[in-house]
């Protein structure tokens, strides 16, 4: 059960109306929702036609009036109504209003002194008993209280003594900001005096015109109000609007749902949500903000022993809410690195039944961090076993799965599921391992044989299954893939020519000019940026020397070491037909240069050492 206050220090601000907007948006969401009139003096809850009650429900005043006469807390249910009406996969909704209307309303109320109720008849137990009370009888999820205006004697009961949250509505002039300055400080002053944990206070400039503010009059108003009420977030805004149907208390969240006005009402639902980490939506919603500033700026969200209590409540609450297990421990894992929990939390994430592929991949990378390569392999293959899987997750996947469950990789789910220029890309990344490699003659096989194949698809896929050929040591069987299309050497692209070039080397151990003197006049005659991509370079000294110009060629491996130098990760290497960290590219790059030199015995990986068949 999370209490938020609505409070105002001056009237005029929209703030029961508020109120009874973030009421119905939480029934919505399916949420159960408690609305209290605590505006003895005006009340005005029960007016609206989602919360007025079939009979005159006596309230607040009533049932503190029976307690002064009884000297026992009443029941509370008699005192509350719910209100039907909202359909399926709705919450529920009911209201405690500020008492019976009836002529003596006045007069009962008067009666009340709030100050010898505190003083003298245990007011503040009282208040606790009937907060006790909402949790029993009517178990909500929400608690919305309305509170009066200005500095009065229930104003205490409201804003400090029942809330987990205030949502203070103000109209930005020098009035509220001089009132509002020590209804604020006193909240804040009873979160460290007296509570284990500080009330969320949620800043809401209500009844905004909608206005150009082109002397800046609003946003130094706003500038004030940070600085005196001391407040990083926000405001939230409510814009005035300006319809008669006011005059009908209409209920923007349900009866006009795409209005800006309902929009602002559902930021402030939103918001509200965010600070109740009982509330899955708020757990979801403060784990996210957590780890935004964790991966986005390296610092912690709040002190780290606020966020470590925190996120321990929202374990211990949701402990058996698998996504919010998830989220918890893919944070952990960002935040502590080697925290021995998060392999529990996706554990019980999974157990709970959050299980889609994200789950899997992410314990599958858990596992494998940790040494755990059976696992991981296991986790990988049920994310290759699950319908509608992103194709970036595929390929994540197939890098985990351990080389003996590599066969079944090209029948899996995922990827028979995926499209053909999502299975054609695939493999063109599985580029690292035989054992990969092997994966992606799987995958483009079947996908040559297809009729429904597109002509530029056809010619992706053998380009692709070519170099993954080569990379195996099936050179005749690439070459003829190459040529397999009624046209020679001059009717190849660069990539096509250097690579059928390469496969005949290797199937034939003769180097054919042809192919790499195309290369070079293709690259002379190409008047876009030099390329300086380490295997480009490569290429273009292999396709260089063979055309005879043994300086460019030299110069050309010069530009590669450097360009491998600067880029990232592993590259592809021609003359292995596999990406390679840097290391072994360097050492490709002085084979290639020996060869230029004049070293005849120097040969390409593949043609040497690759698992021909």
């Amino acid at each position: 059960m999370y209490v938020t206050t609505f409070y105002s220090f001056k009237g005029g601000v929209g703030r029961t109306m508020a109120l009874v907007n973030t009421a119905v948006e939480l029934v919505r969401r399916g949420r159960r929702v408690l609305a209290v009139d605590f505006d003895l003096e005006a009340p005005g809850l029960d007016t609206f036609g989602v919360l007025r009650p079939a009979d005159d429900v006596p309230g607040v005043i009533d049932f503190v009036g029976e307690y002064l006469v009884s000297k026992r807390a009443p029941n509370v249910e008699r005192y509350i109504s719910e209100a039907p009406g909202f359909g399926a996969g709705a919450g529920q909704l009911w209201i405690m209003p500020s008492g019976a209307q009836r002529a003596t309303y006045a007069a009962d109320f008067s009666r009340i002194d709030w100050g010898a109720l505190y003083e003298q008849h245990d007011g503040y137990l009282l208040f606790e008993d009937l907060k006790e009370q909402w949790k029993q009888v009517v178990r909500p999820d929400y608690v919305l209280i309305d509170s009066r205006t200005g500095h009065t004697d229930t104003g205490g009961i409201c804003t400090r003594q029942l809330p987990d949250a205030v949502a203070i509505l103000f109209f930005p002039n020098d009035q509220n900001l001089r009132g509002l300055s020590k209804v604020v400080h006193d909240i804040r002053a009873e979160s460290r005096e007296s509570r284990t944990s500080p009330i969320d206070l949620h800043f809401v400039m209500s009844n905004v015109p909608d206005l150009d503010d082109e002397d800046r009059i609003l946003e130094a108003k706003i500038d004030a109000f940070r600085e005196q009420l001391d407040f990083r977030r926000g405001p939230l805004v409510v814009h005035r609007y300006d319809s008669l149907s006011l005059l009908n208390q209409v209920v923007f969240t349900k009866d006009r749902p795409r209005s800006r006005l309902a929009k602002e009402y559902c930021d402030l639902v939103s918001e509200i949500v965010s600070r109740n980490l009982a509330d899955r939506d708020g757990a979801l919603d403060y784990v996210g903000r957590a780890s935004r500033s964790w991966r986005q700026r390296g610092v912690a969200y709040e002190r780290p022993d606020v966020m470590d209590r925190k996120l321990g409540e929202i374990e211990r609450v949701h402990a058996r809410d698998g996504e919010v297990l998830f989220a918890l421990g893919a944070f952990l894992e960002e935040y502590r690195r080697r925290s021995e929990t998060v392999g529990s939390l996706f554990d019980r994430a999974i157990a709970a039944g959050h299980e889609p592929p994200q789950a899997y991949l992410k314990r599958a990378y858990f596992r494998a961090d940790r040494g755990d390569a059976a696992g991981a392999g296991e986790d990988a293959l049920r994310v290759l076993h699950s319908d509608d899987v992103p194709p970036p997750l595929v390929r994540e996947a197939i890098s985990l799965v351990a080389p003996g469950g590599l066969r079944a990789v090209a029948e899996s789910v995922a990827v028979v599921a995926l499209s053909l220029d999502d299975r054609i890309w695939i493999a063109s990344t599985l580029e690292e391992t035989p054992d990969e490699i092997g994966v992606a003659v799987s995958i483009l096989e079947p996908i040559l044989e297809d009729r429904e194949l597109g002509e530029q698809q056809r010619d992706r896929a053998r380009s692709v299954l070519a170099l993954r050929h080569i990379g195996l040591g099936k050179c005749k069987t690439a070459a003829k893939l190459l040529r397999d299309r009624e046209r020679g050497v001059a009717d190849m692209d660069v990539q096509d020519a250097f690579n059928y070039g390469m496969a005949v080397w290797g199937a034939t151990e003769e180097i054919a000019s042809e192919p790499f003197t195309k290369v070079v006049e293709l690259d002379r005659e190409d008047d876009s940026p030099s390329d300086e991509h380490p295997n480009y370079l490569q290429c273009l000294a292999i396709a260089n020397w063979v055309a005879g110009d043994r300086s460019k060629a030299l110069e050309l491996v010069r530009r590669a070491r450097e360009a491998v130098g600067e880029s990232r990760g592993p590259t592809f290497s021609c003359w292995r037909y596999r990406r390679v960290p840097a290391r072994e590219f360097l050492e490709d790059l002085d084979e290639i240069e020996a060869l230029i030199n004049g070293d005849a015995s120097r040969k390409p990986y593949f043609m040497t050492e690759a698992p021909a068949s």
